[in-house]
């Protein structure tokens, strides 16, 4: 379950963040795990990479619903 420290963790931002700063870095992100996953040949590594996409998405829509954007 994301709760708001963990949200933030996930996004690699303080709390103090602003709403763009917060969407600059998912989506700087999410582009880095999709470049991981296009990249790389590894089942296990792909799989990884898909996994904190997922939670990488559920933290910013957790934001997005409950807290600055």
């Amino acid at each position: 379950m994301i709760t708001d420290d963990s949200a933030y963790e996930i996004l690699q931002v303080d709390k103090t963040a602003s709403s763009e700063e917060i969407l600059e870095k998912y989506e700087q992100l999410k582009s880095a795990y999709k470049k991981v996953r296009a990249d790389t040949e590894d089942l296990r590594t792909k799989l990884a990479y898909q996994l904190k996409q997922i939670e990488l998405d559920d933290a910013y829509l957790y934001l997005k619903k409950y807290q600055k954007l």
